[in-house]
């Protein structure tokens, strides 16, 4: 029985060996590989050869942020500006509201009195 357990024994120390050892030979191959493609090659040459326009295109976009953030708040404070008017000419048509009601319910208020009514609420 200890024949058969050394055996075995000796058997997984070879193969702690072969992967130890195998295993960086396999990645080392496979990035050996990949560097002599010729695919990756052309991918290399055109990265290199581009070089400088990838580099003023990344300045290109980096430019292009910040003018998209000031942008941004351009368009914030015109969208507050836009609510601000939204919200006054509501106002303005629920007085025009109630002084065309009150005209038509009150013979007797005269033009005057309406518009001061209407300067009133504007104001």
């Amino acid at each position: 029985m200890s024949a058969q357990e050394s055996s075995e024994s000796g058997f997984a120390y070879w193969l702690k060996i072969v992967a130890a050892v195998g295993i960086p030979l396999a990645l080392l191959y496979l990035a050996v590989a990949g560097l002599v493609n010729p695919q990756f090659a052309e991918l290399r040459e055109l990265i290199s050869d581009n070089r400088d326009a990838i580099i003023s295109n990344r300045d290109l976009i980096s430019g292009n942020r910040e003018a998209i953030a000031a942008n941004r708040s351009s368009i914030e404070r015109l969208d507050a500006k836009i609510d601000s008017s939204v919200a006054r000419l509501e106002a303005r048509i629920d007085l025009l509201a109630e002084v065309l009601i009150l005209a038509f319910t009150n013979d007797n208020i005269t033009e005057g009195e309406l518009r001061n009514l209407l300067d009133a609420g504007e104001s």
